[in-house]
């Protein structure tokens, strides 16, 4: 029985190792298809007439294929075609192939990767990962442009060497010249630029810039070199130094660091810019200017999330010489704030807002003393509660204001207390919809030195302020009405105790004063509540509408004289009307503000928004007047209009708009741009004019000058609109890379 077991063992062994050899052998075997195999007298093999090898996912046809059994090569004589494992295409008038097609010899190289990108040289090596190319062009164009007789893409790029690294996805170029249709465009020693096939990121050189400056027979030149740091899944670093030299002045630096992190549950976003002066003569500080943006979002848990938002400099103007387009450039002061925002703390609604803010001046000649810090604004919103068929809602608030310098309307220091208490309650009679509101402040304020009329005043200020409001609305239609409108006569009445705001209280949140049909309603009218509304009145109005228009008037009757929020001699209030139209193409919006008791018309406002096959069109129309003594003291009427056309001759469009004067019948600014991309190339050209209120100033021109490459990046000219002697200050930009630009 033993001796049985023995043999059966030994005999599956030899049988595992049979089938393991076996399989070995077959791997390292090429399988020829041929419409006729023959064997020459060296015993080679030769196929011919739609001869292929396959192995695994990889194809080589050819109308000759000869396999050398020996040297285990595969010899093409003539044009031949072979597809990789990632579907990337190699094309040669002749070659030379490995038994397990990972190395190649091939003439006249043609590549086709699989993302439509083109390699084409001289001759190409394949090992392995890695083809090199000799005297080789890369363009990921597929249209074609005929410049006399010669057929060229749009772009591509030439090296004398070109390494296409098909495992790290990277394209090194050697001696490497870009050309735009076919005229030389730039000139590197060497390149390296992301494989188009590369889907993750890498660490590595951005592509570099260079800009020249020319001051009369002086030259300085602006060189970077931005470095991008992969540093994990996560968190990526983008290193960008600028370098100047020459003219005739001291070296300068400029070093940008962009910083970005994914977190759980939030991100982290950083962008430090020093200025340096390392080359300096006798300079012993090594720091000019700097910035630091910041932005931090994160959900601590699934209660709380915070924010922090920063913007700081060393000087009051340095982001707007330094980051001219940066929306930051272009406000009065930079605010850096905390935000803690929590929500269903005890219940499904209740939410708290916690703020911490400070600010700095942006521009020069602003008193930065003026500017307030908040430190801290807390508000707590309890959410809703029932008590009985009532909707009750608690709002708590905390801030403290304060500032280096007080100014005419705002105290020095501030600090308030407050707690608003709410109630809302529905209900329906005499198929009329009702809704019974009511607002009851507890409020304590304490301010310091806060300018009132001949003295400063300092101390405490307490107000219990109630607000009452019945609304109502009565909506109908008309049996035979075609257009199936609904009619809805509505009003409101609002009392509240007539005491006047107090001019011992400073106003930090409550100034807008805007009226309009959307807070016309409102119990506070106020935008906050340092200031209150006081009025008692009656408002009332109606609303049309179906599925396409809507029309809405509504007005006030002021039963209080010493209204803090509509300052007029007279109870009746302004007429507040607005409507709308949205058809499938078409939408319209006309608001208007009719003073009744001076007999003009306030403000009204068009605007109009119409798409059509070509492009949309939008209009939009603002007329303002003010009477002061029945004089009118402001007038003003403007129109904005844009243009966007949809993409015309396949890859172009073009917009313009503008804002013109209607009054003095002059155009304020305007601009027009014309955009072409197609699957590699784009090009913008953008002209604005901007003009002075002084006619005798010649108005500013903007010409900008955009090229975009599909792989590579964007370089985009400063204004070329300029005067000749500014000409010789263009500069030009690299833009970070973004291919869903191209078509």
């Amino acid at each position: 029985m033993l001796i049985k077991k023995r043999i059966f063992f030994l005999s599956l062994f030899f049988l595992l190792i049979n089938i393991f050899y076996t399989n070995t052998q077959n791997a390292s075997e090429i399988i020829i298809y041929a419409d006729n195999i023959d064997f020459d007298n060296k015993k080679n093999i030769i196929a011919k007439g739609n001869a292929k090898i396959i192995k695994n996912n990889e194809i080589l046809t050819s109308n000759l294929i000869i396999y050398n059994k020996n040297l285990k090569q595969i010899i093409l004589p003539i044009e031949f075609n072979f597809k990789d494992e990632t579907n990337n295409y190699y094309n040669g008038s002749s070659g030379k192939f490995s038994s397990d097609l990972k190395f190649a010899n091939i003439n006249d190289v043609k590549i086709i990767l699989n993302d439509g990108s083109r390699i084409v040289g001289k001759t190409g090596t394949r090992n392995g990962d890695i083809d090199i190319i000799s005297k080789g062009v890369y363009s990921p164009c597929i249209s074609r442009i005929k410049i006399g007789n010669f057929m060229c893409p749009i772009w591509q790029l030439e090296g004398e060497k070109i390494l296409h690294d098909n495992k790290n996805l990277f394209l090194y170029q050697k001696h490497s010249k870009m050309r735009v249709f076919n005229t030389p465009f730039f000139y590197l020693p060497y390149l390296v630029t992301p494989s188009p096939l590369r889907k993750e990121r890498k660490s590595g050189f951005l592509t570099p810039s260079i800009s020249l400056k020319f001051w009369d027979t002086k030259i300085s030149q602006t060189t970077s070199f931005p470095y991008y740091f992969n540093i994990a899944e996560d968190k990526e670093l983008t290193f960008t130094p600028l370098l100047n030299y020459g003219g005739g002045v001291n070296s300068s630096q400029r070093f940008i660091f962009d910083y970005i992190q994914l977190i759980s549950g939030g991100s982290l976003n950083t962008s430090l810019t020093i200025d340096s002066n390392f080359e300096k003569t006798n300079n012993n500080k090594w720091l000019s200017d700097a910035s630091l943006i910041t932005n931090y979002n994160q959900n601590l848990n699934e209660k709380f999330k915070l924010n922090i938002n920063s913007a700081l400099q060393t000087s009051n103007n340095y982001i707007q010489t330094s980051d001219p387009n940066n929306e930051l450039s272009y406000v009065s002061s930079l605010k850096t704030s905390l935000n803690l925002l929590g929500y269903n703390l005890k219940k499904f609604d209740d939410n708290v807002h916690i703020n911490l803010s400070t600010y700095l001046v942006n521009q020069n000649n602003e008193d930065n003393k003026t500017t307030p810090r908040i430190l801290p604004f807390i508000e707590y919103n309890s959410g809703n509660y029932k008590i009985g068929n009532a909707n009750t809602n608690h709002k708590l608030a905390f801030y403290n204001i304060f500032r280096d310098k007080k100014t005419s309307i705002h105290s020095q220091k501030q600090q308030k207390i407050s707690h608003t208490f709410s109630t809302n309650k529905e209900f329906i009679k005499f198929n009329t919809k009702f809704n019974f509101v009511t607002e009851t402040h507890n409020q304590f304020f304490q301010t310091e030195n806060k300018y009132n009329y001949d003295y400063n005043h300092s101390g405490n200020y307490y107000r219990f302020f109630p607000m009452f409001g019945l609304n109502f609305q009565t909506p109908f239609k008309f049996i035979d009405d075609k257009n199936n409108l609904i009619f809805t006569p509505k009003g409101s009445l609002v009392v509240t105790p007539g005491l006047s705001n107090s001019d011992k209280i400073s106003n930090e949140d409550s100034s807008n004063t805007e009226f309009s049909i959307v807070n016309n309603s409102a119990l506070n009218r106020y935008s906050g509540s340092d200031k209150l509304d006081n009025s008692k009145r009656i408002n009332y109005g109606i609303k049309i509408n179906n599925n396409k228009i809507e029309l809405e008037l509504s007005q006030n009757y002021e039963f209080t004289n010493n209204s803090n929020y509509h300052n007029s001699n007279y109870n009746l209030s302004d007429l507040l009307g607005s409507t709308k139209y949205e058809g499938q193409k078409t939408r319209t919006n006309y608001n208007f503000r009719y003073d009744f008791n001076e007999d003009f018309l306030r403000t009204q406002s068009l605007s109009v928004h119409q798409k059509s096959n070509i492009g949309n069109i939008d209009l939009s129309y603002i007329d303002t007047k003010n009477k002061s003594n029945n004089i009118i003291s402001t007038d003003e009427e403007t129109i904005s209009y844009s243009f966007n056309s949809e993409k015309f001759a396949k890859f172009s469009k073009i917009n313009f708009e503008g804002n013109y004067d209607l009054k003095e019948n002059d155009n304020k600014e305007y601009s027009v741009s014309y955009s072409y991309f197609d699957e590699c190339f784009g090009i913008n050209l953008d002209f604005e004019r901007k003009f002075y209120s002084d006619n005798d100033l010649k108005p500013q021109d903007v010409l900008t000058l955009m090229f975009s490459f599909k792989n590579v990046g964007s370089y985009k000219s400063t204004n070329l609109a300029v005067s000749e002697t500014d000409k010789q200050d263009i500069q030009w930009e690299s833009s970070d890379l973004n291919n869903e630009l191209f078509n």
